[in-house]
């Protein structure tokens, strides 16, 4: 690989995702965050979890659970938004594994007014 002269661009952003593919967790991006690892270098999370030793940091995907299918991938990145979404909410009602949460039925809800 070569870099290309003159090619470089700037773009402000709040949040950059890095998609690694099969190449494993960048080293220097988990050593400058802190994250501990497994034996096999892989993010260390909770079994069934996302979030990471470090508060505020999640893992999903290839850096967690090392090269697999694409299908891993997207049920990672949907279990992790949902578990961002409830560290950041304080509950969610996004769907993971298992489903989309029911919701409560008007019937069975009391509802009283007063005027």
């Amino acid at each position: 690989m070569e870099e290309v002269p003159g090619s470089a661009k700037f773009f402000p952003t709040q949040l950059v995702f890095l998609a690694l593919g099969f190449l494993g967790p960048q080293a220097e991006v988990i050593k400058a965050l802190g994250v501990k690892q497994d034996g096999r270098s892989n993010v260390e999370t909770p079994k069934k979890g996302y979030a990471t030793s470090v508060k505020s940091v999640f893992a999903a995907g290839d850096c967690r659970r090392r090269q697999s299918l694409i299908v891993w991938g997207i049920n990672e990145g949907r279990g992790a938004a949902a578990e961002v979404d409830d560290w950041l909410m304080t509950g969610t009602r996004l769907p993971s594994a298992g489903g989309i949460k029911t919701r409560v039925s008007l019937e069975s809800v009391s509802v009283c007014c007063v005027r």
